[in-house]
């Protein structure tokens, strides 16, 4: 299979950018909850996992933040995972639609276009 776009490397990009950000919601999580909850965010790792449950908007609901601190840093995890899906749904369609121009000649009229422009401005 031919890495024609580069989506391996997309794909890597975004799967480590997950990763940074589970580490650091997790992190803030793990701050914020550990005394309050020490049953439910006891270790980092915990806290991680709840974070990728939030992060893919999952949300099974056994656990959740009670401090201030801790709930906007699960909001902010909502968010993020709410954006990151519309970017990637966003991107998979526009990839979609370039392909199918593609195979409706649109690009060839378009350089047609641009190509007698260019020929009406030099005098030919």
């Amino acid at each position: 299979m031919k890495n024609k776009y580069g989506i391996i490397q997309k794909i890597f990009a975004v799967v480590v950018l997950l990763l940074i950000l589970n580490f650091f919601f997790a992190c803030g999580i793990y701050y914020f909850e550990r005394e309050a909850q020490p049953e439910g965010f006891g270790s980092v790792r915990a806290a991680m996992w709840y974070v990728f449950i939030t992060l893919t908007t999952i949300g099974y609901g056994e656990i959740y933040p009670i401090t201030f601190g801790g709930r906007l840093f699960s909001g902010l995890t909502m968010i993020t995972g709410s954006l990151i899906g519309l970017i990637c749904f966003i991107w998979i369609i526009w990839g979609i639609l370039k392909v199918f121009l593609k195979k409706s000649g649109w690009e060839l009229r378009k350089i047609e276009r641009q190509e007698n422009r260019e020929n009406q401005n030099s005098g030919f």
